[in-house]
């Protein structure tokens, strides 16, 4: 069964008034279900007025793979050895908690059977079932709903406004899905500069305040560390672009079979005329070449050719994906 925010926090609220809080908790639940604010505000409802922000430490994926490296769980396993600042219970807290590493999540199970005196550890994730069980097995789970939806950012809309103007009104075939390709493309470059000005900004301003207060080494890391950043953050905002596209075709899909639940409401029109051209077939088949995507990116492969390669599968003419998945089988090696 899944909470709202609210029932999940009323929940764990009366259990740490009873002294029944688990040690180990897994919240899951889609985006947009307050799972990051729950973990904040459960951490007040439990220290009140000893709650400090030093007592409060957390991982999430940092590495350019974006995964978590057995390295931050060790640091994370250190911190909550430490005395406590101020708090009655220390928390441990794993963001996106599915991007584990094996090697991490194996360091791992031993803190999570039984956390250090006086710290509660949980993860938090919008993919539990992508944990190890015996993860999974060791935590009690808090399943959220999401609440409403969210408009799109506007790197979001601008890709499903461009779909909508380029490939559905010209049909699918080679030149309209090169041509989306280059515009998909394009909003990447868009979101890698934002990001990348986003932390020389940052730098800049840390720079100015801390020269006069930290050795020279300070900086080097500090670079290694937003340039590890930047590419995470890049890889996520690209995931949930391709993540639009898995919506828009799904939204075809249950389209198709006249179901009033649609991902992107907003568009129900075009979705609708989408899917009155292509068979549930097809559209199983597009979307299944869409979907692959991100699992082509994650390995060692060429992000251009890749997309090309997707996009000629899940846009280009009926037929097409058969020769797309040939071609994708050397971009791999």
């Amino acid at each position: 069964m899944a909470f709202s925010r609210e029932q999940a926090l009323e929940y764990l609220t009366e259990a740490s008034a009873q002294d029944r809080l688990a040690h180990s908790f897994l919240f899951s639940g889609p985006g947009r279900s307050g799972k990051r604010r729950l973990v904040t505000e459960l951490f007040r409802v439990v220290n009140g007025n000893l709650a400090d922000p030093a007592d409060f430490h957390a991982v999430e994926p940092e590495s350019k793979s974006r995964k978590i490296l057995v390295e931050q769980i060790r640091e994370l396993e250190a911190s909550l050895r430490m005395c406590a600042a101020r708090a009655k219970v220390k928390f441990g807290v794993v963001y996106e908690a599915d991007r584990l590493m094996p090697q991490a999540a194996n360091a791992f199970l031993k803190t999570l059977e039984e956390p250090p005196d006086h710290s509660l550890v949980i993860l938090v994730t919008a993919l539990p079932e992508e944990l190890l069980e015996t993860i999974r097995s060791r935590c009690i789970e808090v399943s959220l709903r999401a609440v409403g939806k969210a408009a799109l950012i506007a790197d979001e809309a601008e890709l499903v406004d461009q779909f909508f103007h380029l490939v559905a009104p010209d049909g699918f075939s080679v030149a309209t899905a090169l041509k989306f390709s280059r515009a998909f493309l394009g909003i990447l470059g868009k979101v890698r500069e934002r990001i990348e000005t986003e932390h020389s900004d940052l730098l800049r301003r840390e720079q100015t305040a801390y020269k006069q207060t930290t050795n020279g080494s300070w900086l080097g890391e500090r670079e290694e560390r937003l340039s590890a950043l930047t590419e995470s953050r890049y890889i996520k905002a690209r995931a949930n672009l391709i993540l639009k596209l898995i919506e828009v075709l799904g939204d075809a899909l249950r389209a198709k079979h006249k179901s009033p639940f649609l991902d992107l409401a907003e568009y129900r029109v075009p979705v609708a005329n989408l899917a009155g051209r292509l068979s549930s077939a097809e559209l199983l088949k597009r979307l299944d070449a869409i979907q692959s995507l991100n699992d082509t990116l994650s390995r060692n492969v060429q992000e251009a050719l890749a997309i090309e390669v997707a996009f000629l599968n899940a846009f280009g003419p009926a037929g097409q994906s058969s020769t797309g998945r040939m071609l994708a089988d050397p971009i791999a090696r």
